[in-house]
């Protein structure tokens, strides 16, 4: 599902490089994938080991930051120039808070959140949180959000009250997830309906038809991140994708980059050395070379978590 989701995100991205620029979609699915397996992974990782918050946040920035800090530092502060004019506010945005990648400015906030709700030990709250954010959700939608035209997933906060639904969508699966099962294809037929529901009304909304009810367009996600979870954990994909040797080896390697795909994807796709190329030679030569330095800053990132790791233990040592 990790893979799945990044392909989206970074394809959603790539319409300039497509002779149809219609290609390029995919990125608030593949956004919505992302934020429930974040949401899975935290309610499964509290349920092995309780930690209290400081060390349990700790673990959140060493696994975002020192890859952030990595591509910053090289991409926009080095090689982009950023040396020469940046404010102090500018390191402190950048390089903190909220960086350059809303998903990680919401992160570290929905971290707080995500925390409180693991400490409550009561799962069915995920859920009662999730409708009880309907309320701010359509006060914005009704009194902030541009519904002359497709908005819901452009900048500003509106969006944030959604993704912040789906991650809590999936720390009620984690503690539900032996409950869905994959029934009979009809997952795989549900999920094709939604699918094909969500684009007709993207597409209308986009042409600004309708666009008082792209709302919907958030619901129907709801239904297309559960019933692919649902696949994911199908016999076909866990006997036959996930160990056929192609795959086996190919998803786990890019699904471990997925964050270092996201913070780079720019610095690759606006390059000459793609935007030169002609289709199809552009989106390949992209995705090779972004996965060749995802590779490359994740293994740097691991250097640099592994050193701060022992150096906080050892600190945490010496005062105690």
């Amino acid at each position: 599902m990790r893979f799945i989701a990044i392909f989206l995100i970074t394809n959603s991205h790539l319409d300039h490089l497509y002779p149809i620029p219609q290609l390029g979609t995919g990125g608030a699915i593949g956004n919505a994938l992302f934020f429930m397996l974040a949401g899975y992974g935290l309610a499964l990782s509290w349920q092995r080991e309780k930690r209290t918050f400081p060390q349990w946040y700790e673990r959140r920035i060493l696994r975002i930051y020192p890859s952030l800090i990595l591509v910053v530092g090289i991409f926009d502060l080095i090689i982009g120039g950023g040396w020469k004019s940046w404010t102090f506010l500018d390191y402190l945005k950048e390089f903190l808070w909220p960086t350059s990648a809303w998903f990680i400015s919401a992160l570290m906030l929905f971290y707080i959140v995500i925390f409180v709700m693991l400490k409550l030990k009561k799962h069915n709250a995920f859920l009662a949180l999730i409708f009880f954010l309907f309320i701010p959700y359509f006060h914005m939608y009704l009194t902030s959000v541009d519904l002359s035209h497709y908005s819901i997933e452009g900048p500003g906060y509106f969006k944030w009250i959604f993704y912040l639904q789906i991650m809590l969508s999936g720390c009620y699966l984690a503690y539900h997830s032996d409950k869905i099962r994959f029934k009979n294809h009809s997952s795989i037929v549900i999920l094709i309906a939604a699918l094909i529901i969500y684009y007709a009304f993207g597409i209308s909304f986009l042409k600004g038809h309708y666009a008082e009810y792209q709302f919907i367009i958030h619901l129907l996600t709801f239904a297309i991140v559960y019933f692919t979870f649902a696949i994911a954990r199908s016999a076909f994909v866990l006997e036959k994708i996930m160990v056929y040797k192609k795959t086996s080896s190919l998803i786990p390697l890019i699904s471990g980059v997925t964050l270092e795909i996201y913070l780079l994807q720019y610095q690759v796709y606006s390059n000459i050395i793609v935007t030169s190329l002609f289709f199809p030679i552009n989106i390949i030569v992209f995705w090779i070379l972004v996965i060749f330095l995802a590779f490359i800053i994740s293994r740097m990132s691991d250097f640099i978590r592994t050193f701060l790791t022992s150096y906080l233990n050892r600190k945490l040592s010496f005062l105690q």
